[in-house]
């Protein structure tokens, strides 16, 4: 028996809801796990077949193709756009039994050309550029006729900075906050809503298009201080403009296409107006401006995409703990749990007409019990409603284009007040996948619970570093070991290729890439640590599959690694901005400083760079182009020759000063000699117990310290460190109430950088999944992988599942009885190298059980 279990498109599992089934190219691939019964163990494909219909036309027909690879590359005929097109597959393992069909389908969002006019606002397209409509929304309509006998309806549609859709007053989109962010000068992703049909009605319907700026706009003081870092504004700046085509197919074989064009109108919302950072007013007492002709203007951009990423959607809904008033009107809301977000307010019926309701958001308050804000800096995070009164007014107000980092709501302008009246809603994008990790230790747990709960905070079209002060920007130097964690707890099959696309469209000509993604602020070029462009690529490889995101972005990858040669002077990078950033305070330059005061910043950029040159080689051999293997294998064997000669005594085994972040990265690398390295390993272990546990590696060297303790026999070490609930540590952090991971291991109130939500740190859960489990990808796609546990002798058990492109992947072992036994439950197709107490042992799919001595 075999059972196709799970389908993915383009590397992303299809689910249930049709915004998550959209294909951005006429080249689709397609991925499957499978699941077999009986009691054979090490079953595998041996032949496929799959058939792409349009109705009943066969778009495309595989035939029985034979092979073990789990993907097959669409390859038929042209696809329609924006319609259901359905997928058939069978497969057959090496014993000749064919699994039942699985069913399934998509969408082809490609518009081959588009030709739909880009719209604005007279005001703001008859003065070049200048923004007249400020913060105000903007409404753009249009009514169109109906025709009997609509079979099926698509909208491409896309609104810089965000839009909402509205037919017949009835959204059409549960989404929020589309389209995707991008570097709106380079790339601009249009939304594909299918199956609309039913928002129609036969003869007069309107189309409502609201646009708000979102990031399109990003007018707060913070971002004017950093628009001339060497360029001369935000390249994506710009005024509010919307763009869109509307397929309608009927019955009979007609197919419309309503373009959007100077036919449609516009006007200015003058009750609403939002601001990303800065928040949401509605004022009742006001109404929309004179509906006017719309302006044709410019397209913003260089290519237009269809966003086969995930939406951001409204995921789960908060209820309030308590309501604490520490003055009279006044009322802080604790929902329990730090989110990124809105507040949905049920709103009093008997409103005066102007009275004003304010909530202020916060991640932690004040001595009084009120909402602190000060570590949000420049970013006011507060929504207003101001009341149209004589019943006039909302029963429910939620904003609709902005949202906040929070755990604490300050309502005031409400004389009564209870908890039942406010829900806190998360936004994010949604790819949660199905992994579970849960092991004996609760605090491990919580830290491990908290890390997911930050990365969900962090995603919104792009990885952010935190979601509520004045940045929440894809800063790359913090991804480049959570890159390596984020593959274990969500899909990542869209949002990495698209963030290797969002680095490449910020980088310059000379190969240079930029700190954040798309370019906001940072620097240019970014810190030599931003090894995360490649790691984007690589884990899309390893975990999904993604060959073809290695080979759209190999000559910009070593574009940057060759920029990095540039700037080295006898292959040490010379130039540095945040190394390992973000330690302990104390062994930060200052008090209230960041940089490292142990850790030479150039010998974390010269450690990226011989990182590079290795995986540029492997890239190069995978890709045929054996000179470019050959060259950057060379570049990184003299990169580490030279790293060695200017840090690594041999006499001391000391790397540089010998801090722990030096020994631990230089591990890591693989840079020190085999002779040398289990007594460097020593040494980088005896520095942190006689210290007391008081570690000193920063934002990446912290999770490095952890595997480099694991593998080289410190695992007890690691196991105390990880522990810990005095200063600084992950305990303590919760020991403070954390219900996500924060940017810095002191508990700071001020205006510096003191997020309460920031994934860098977070990335340990990477050793939770690759040490404490054990699993890690081999060969691309789970094709092969290794289950090696490490077992502290404090923990008795652990439990993990992850959730990968082959099938699920658990393991659970536990000590009882006086024994240690090891459960591994491989995926059908994939091969694991389990490490047991006699040595390796390579099994094939089904459950296993070992005991370890």
């Amino acid at each position: 028996m075999i059972k196709i279990n799970k389908f993915y498109l383009n590397y992303s599992r299809l689910k249930k809801d049709f915004r998550y089934r959209i294909s951005d190219t006429q080249i689709p691939v397609f991925s499957w796990a499978a699941i077999s019964g009986g009691n054979k163990i090490g079953a595998y494909q041996s032949a496929y077949r799959i058939i792409i219909k349009n109705g009943a036309a066969i778009l495309w027909d595989s035939g029985k193709t034979e092979s073990r690879n789990q993907s097959a590359v669409y390859n038929g005929n042209p696809l329609p756009m924006g319609i259901k097109l359905n997928i058939h597959a069978v497969i057959w393992d090496d014993a000749g039994s064919e699994s039942e069909e699985y069913t399934d389908y998509f969408y082809n969002g490609v518009v081959s050309e588009w030709t739909a006019d880009w719209l604005a606002h007279p005001d703001d397209a008859n003065v070049n550029g200048e923004k007249k409509t400020g913060r105000k929304n903007l409404i753009f309509k249009k009514d169109i006729k109906i025709f009997e006998n609509l079979e099926s309806a698509c909208l491409f549609v896309c609104g810089l900075g965000y839009h909402k859709v509205m037919i017949n007053g009835k959204n059409a989109d549960v989404s929020v906050l589309d389209p995707a962010y991008s570097d709106y000068s380079k790339t601009v992703y249009y939304a594909v809503l299918p199956e609309i049909a039913d928002l129609f009605k036969q003869g007069s319907n309107e189309i409502k298009i609201t646009v708000a700026d979102g990031w399109r706009n990003i007018d707060s003081n913070i971002v004017y201080k950093y628009r001339f870092l060497g360029e001369q504004r935000i390249a994506f700046d710009g005024i509010k403009q919307m763009t869109a085509v509307l397929t309608l197919r009927y019955s009979n074989g007609e197919v419309k296409n309503i373009y959007t064009g100077s036919d449609w109108q516009v006007c200015v919302d003058h009750s609403a107006e939002s601001n990303l950072f800065d928040g949401e007013t509605l004022d009742m007492t006001k109404s929309h401006g004179e509906l006017k002709q719309a302006a044709v203007v410019g397209a913003p951009c260089e290519k237009m995409r269809s966003q086969a990423l995930q939406p951001i959607r409204p995921m789960k809904e908060y209820v309030a703990k308590s309501v604490y008033s520490p003055e009279p009107g006044v009322y802080v809301v604790d929902f329990g749990q730090n989110i990124a977000g809105v507040a949905k307010l049920r709103l009093p019926k008997d409103l005066r007409k102007g009275q004003k309701i304010t909530i202020k958001f916060a991640e932690v308050k004040k001595d009084d019990g009120t909402a602190n804000q000060e570590s949000l800096r420049e970013a006011k995070c507060t929504d207003i409603y101001i009341a149209a009164g004589n019943g006039g007014d909302l029963k429910i107000w939620q904003p609709s284009f902005t949202y906040h980092g929070f755990r604490y709501a300050q309502v005031e302008g409400i004389d009564l007040f209870d908890k039942e009246d406010i829900t806190a809603i998360s936004f994010y994008t949604d790819i949660d996948n199905e992994s579970f990790f849960e092991c004996g230790d609760a605090l491990v747990n919580k830290i491990h619970q908290n890390a997911v709960m930050t990365e969900r905070a962090n995603m919104h079209g792009i990885l952010t570093d935190c979601p509520q002060r004045d940045e929440r920007m894809g800063w790359m130097n913090d991804a480049t070991v959570r890159f390596e964690e984020t593959p274990y707890n969500f899909d990542i099959g869209q949002i990495f290729p698209k963030i290797v696309r969002d680095i490449i469209d910020a980088q310059s000509d000379d190969g240079a890439i930029t700190c954040t993604a798309p370019f906001v602020w940072g620097s240019r070029p970014a810190d030599p640590v931003c090894s995360s462009f490649l790691i984007a690529g690589y884990q899309a490889l390893l975990h999904t599959g993604n060959f073809e995101i290695i080979r759209e972005a190999y000559n910009n990858f070593k574009a940057w690694e060759d920029f990095l040669l540039s700037k080295s002077e006898n292959y040490i990078v010379n130039y540095t901005y945040y190394g390992d950033w973000a330690s302990p305070a104390y062994a930060c330059d200052s008090p209230d400083g960041a940089k490292s005061a142990v850790t030479p910043g150039i010998l974390m950029s010269t450690g990226y760079s011989y990182f590079n040159a290795g995986l540029i080689s492997k890239f190069a051999g995978m890709l045929g182009y054996d000179s470019d293997a050959e060259k950057y294998e060379e570049i990184a064997g003299k990169i580490k020759t030279a790293f060695l000669d200017k840090w690594f005594d041999k006499k001391t085994c000391a790397v540089a000063a010998g801090s722990q972040a030096s020994h631990a990265f230089a591990l890591w690398l693989g840079l020190i000699p085999k002779e040398y390295e289990q007594k460097v390993a020593e040494k980088m272990k005896d520095d942190l117990i006689n210290n007391d546990y008081k570690f000193t590696t920063g934002n990446l060297c912290t999770r490095y310290l952890f595997d480099m303790l694991a593998k080289y026999g410190y695992i007890d070490t690691a196991w105390e460190l990880i522990t810990r609930q005095e200063y600084p540590s992950y305990g303590f952090m919760i020991q403070n109430e954390a219900t996500t991971i924060w940017e810095r291991f002191e508990l700071k109130l001020n205006p510096g950088m003191n997020s309460h939500n920031h994934p860098m740190y977070g990335a340990v859960d990477y050793w939770f999944y690759a040490y404490l489990a054990g699993v890690k990808p081999v060969s691309h796609a789970f094709d092969e992988l290794t289950v090696e546990p490490y077992y502290p002798e404090k923990l008795l058990s652990l439990n993990a599942v992850i959730d990968t492109i082959k099938g699920d992947i658990a393991v659970r072992w536990i000590k009882q009885y006086g024994k240690l036994w090891l459960y591994v439950t491989v995926p059908f197709g994939t091969t694991a190298n389990v490490r047991t107490s006699g040595g390796y042992e390579k099994v094939g799919c089904g459950s296993h059980r070992f005991l370890i001595k």
